[in-house]
């Protein structure tokens, strides 16, 4: 495993955010490891991110710490048998997985806890914007997540976003700005720059400035001023395209503009900004194509009016699902 995917891992230990595949990786490979200059390099950079000096945890110190806390982590299914060379990077892993800030603070007093992390979502039908500590600015699309710092330490600063979301930030040569989206990461120094990120699609767009995608170690692409970038993480193609306009972030003024746009996607946008599932009565209606907006607020049976009646549709509301039918014609009268 190279250094920066040990980092990466570590990273989501300490924030409290690793899930049980990747604590199931590291966990393999802290078994596994030997004298790795990669692991030493990784956890000093850790460690240096949580500390205000490059001490080292004593013998007797890592040696009771091991003993206090190997068993209590969060996803352990067996015994955690670490090559005793590694201890006192090991008694550091574990401790800060299974106790968390405050046994940290308790042993250590003098050292830094790890970040505390909040988490806002955009209502229904509203957006949201929220000003970072490093006046950097984020705005939320309806129904979109976004776990952040309270503040930003080390040497960069993470967030992780589902969902949509608009950002532009402060630049800091130092401390690079990364946006986590599932397994992709977003990095910029500073710019301007908006993330869809669903389940089946994933768009970087740049305003001004340049950002580099990546999926975990594998490069997706560098994006410049007026470039976009699509990316299907299930057939792992990806798109580049060099222009853009201005309607994707128009939502961020309260606008949601759909240009030339399929009855498919523009379900998955009405959907997520009123919290109601659309679903097609005939899959062939998927595929019809339209342009149409409107204004934050709007009211939804109107907005699903005007858009079956650009495409020769009708559509029925039962509690928070529509479904979408072809337009039976109308029936002629006999005439007498």
């Amino acid at each position: 495993m190279n250094e920066e995917r040990i980092h990466q891992l570590l990273g989501y230990l300490v924030n409290n955010t690793i899930n049980a595949e990747d604590y199931e990786e590291l966990m393999r490979y802290l078994e596994e490891a030997t004298e790795d200059p990669a692991l030493q390099s990784a956890i000093d950079r850790i460690w240096a991110e949580l500390t205000p000096s490059t001490e080292q945890l004593r013998p007797d110190e890592s040696e009771a710490l091991y003993q206090q806390i190997t068993g209590n982590a969060r996803f352990v299914q067996q015994p955690i048998h670490i090559k005793r060379r590694w201890l006192s990077y090991a008694a550091v892993i574990l401790l800060l997985l299974a106790t968390g800030a405050g046994a940290y603070l308790w042993f250590t007093p003098s050292r830094t806890a790890p970040l505390a992390y909040r988490e806002l979502t955009a209502p229904p039908g509203q957006r949201m914007q929220l000003k970072l500590a490093d006046g950097s600015t984020v705005w939320l699309k309806a129904g979109s997540t976004l776990r952040y710092p309270a503040s930003f330490t080390g040497n960069t600063r993470e967030l992780y976003l589902h969902g949509e979301g608009y950002f532009d930030v402060i630049h800091r040569d130092n401390q690079p700005f990364l946006v986590h989206t599932g397994n992709v990461t977003t990095k910029v120094l500073g710019t301007a720059f908006n993330i869809q990120a669903y389940d089946q699609q994933l768009t970087v767009a740049v305003l001004n400035g340049k950002v580099s995608v990546a999926e975990g170690n594998t490069a997706l692409g560098v994006i410049v001023a007026n470039q976009l970038l699509e990316y299907h993480p299930q057939s792992k193609q990806v798109a580049l395209r060099d222009t853009i306009t201005g309607n994707m972030v128009a939502w961020t003024k309260g606008e949601l503009i759909l240009d030339n746009v399929t009855m498919e996607e523009a379900a998955v946008t009405i959907g997520k900004w009123y919290n109601v599932a659309i679903v097609f009565a005939d899959p062939e209606l998927k595929t019809s194509r339209f342009s149409f907006s409107f204004l934050e607020g709007a009211n939804l049976e109107e907005v699903m009016t005007m858009i079956c009646q650009l495409n020769g549709f009708s559509y029925h509301i039962e509690g928070n699902t529509i479904t979408i039918s072809k337009k039976k014609p109308l029936r002629r009268q006999p005439q007498r």
